[in-house]
């Protein structure tokens, strides 16, 4: 009898524990419930008074849900708007693809810098849920925008060009986009164009951003040297920034040789010596310094000069300079050339002068004394033997 209630137990036992299984299998699941979120990946942020606080908003639901959307605790003189697929709304639907959507607050310029609470609240499927969100603000909150060339300054010779570039940077929250202006001394030629747009005068440049601006500056080509400021702006209603520039005109050189006259010839006579007034004209827009006088004349002639080396010309000035020729003994009468070159390690210059050989004045004499003695000969014949 005991060995039959014990099996009677056992079978018991075993349809005991495969039943519990089978009943787990067949219980239906329960719906999960309705989970309503809304989130933002910054909840927390600092902006300057009269700007814009601006938070992405990610809602999500089980299903297809119609959520509407509400603000609170936004101090006095401040908006909040709502705004998603370009329109401002006050719903959106969740479930599924999330919607893209945006809460952006308005805060006074007058706004005392301070933190502030919001809540945004999102409710539907019967479900509300809140958002917390905090801004501060603050003097230093809002970035600045930045003007900054690559160089501060070049050096380039009169008449060329200084090129720069110079980086527009936008820390603001904002995109921003700007006009371009340059400036320079009178008669300069000064542009500014973004590097992408080389015809644009205006520049996009997104918050966060950078961009490129290219300034070209050209002086005149009779510029003194020195040194002259460039300047350009980069202007936008809400920012307007300058960066300044150097140009170093180093000044060019120019050297013109001629004589007091204009004329480039001169006489000499065969047995004496001429002097040759020259004038060298610094035409450049530089100094010139240890300006050296040489010559090239024919073979055995000389030339010498009053002052051998010049110290130094101001630009747009000029000095004089004197030659004294002296033929070769053995120059006959006609034409020769001279040149006459002026050399510093500046520039150079030079003129060929053509000076006429004269015959000498003692020959002069001595042909009139031949003439007078040849007179006097003729008239003694004439005297002496004229009446036979």
């Amino acid at each position: 009898m005991l060995r039959l209630r014990s099996l009677v137990g056992l079978i018991v036992v075993l349809m005991f524990a495969l039943a519990i299984p089978v009943a787990a299998q067949e219980e239906p699941a329960e719906p999960a419930p309705d989970e309503l979120t809304v989130t933002t990946p910054y909840p927390r942020v600092a902006v300057e008074a009269g700007d814009q606080a601006s938070y992405t908003l990610t809602i999500t639901a089980p299903r297809p849900t119609e959520v509407s959307l509400q603000a609170s605790g936004l101090p006095e003189g401040w908006t909040g708007t709502f705004r998603g697929g370009g329109f401002e709304v006050d719903g959106v639907t969740a479930g599924g693809t999330a919607p893209e959507l945006t809460f952006d607050v308005s805060i006074p310029a007058e706004t005392p810098e301070d933190v502030y609470e919001l809540t945004v609240t999102a409710t539907g499927g019967g479900a509300s849920v809140e958002l917390p969100l905090q801004v501060r603000v603050s003097a230093l909150a809002g970035g600045e925008v930045t003007l900054t060339p690559d160089f501060p300054g070049l050096r380039v010779p009169a008449g060329d060009a200084a090129s720069f570039s110079v980086e527009l940077r936008n820390d603001t929250p904002t995109d921003l986009q700007f006009e371009l202006e340059s400036a320079g001394p009178a008669g300069w030629d000064v542009t500014a164009q973004p590097s992408s747009e080389p015809q644009a005068a205006t520049i996009q440049v997104d918050s966060g951003s950078t961009a490129t601006i290219n300034v070209e500056a050209t002086s005149p080509p009779r510029a003194e040297a020195g040194q002259y400021n460039i300047s350009v702006q980069a202007n936008s209603p809400e920012s307007s920034v300058e960066a300044e520039m150097i140009v170093e005109i180093v000044g060019s050189f120019s050297l013109e040789m001629t004589t007091v006259d204009q004329r480039l010839s001169t006489e000499v006579s065969a047995d004496g010596s001429s002097e040759v007034q020259l004038v060298l004209t610094n035409t450049g827009t530089a100094p010139m310094q240890n300006i050296e006088l040489t010559s090239t004349p024919p073979s055995g002639w000389d030339v010498a000069f009053t002052e051998p080396t010049i110290g130094q010309i101001e630009a747009g000035q000029s000095v004089n300079a004197v030659a004294t020729v002296t033929p070769s003994d053995q120059a006959i009468a006609g034409d020769y050339v001279i040149t006459f070159s002026a050399n510093s390690e500046q520039a150079n210059a030079s003129v060929d002068i053509r000076t006429t050989v004269n015959p000498s004045a003692l020959w002069g004499f001595v042909g009139v004394a031949l003439i007078a003695l040849t007179l006097a000969g003729l008239a003694w014949v004439f005297r002496r033997f004229g009446r036979r």
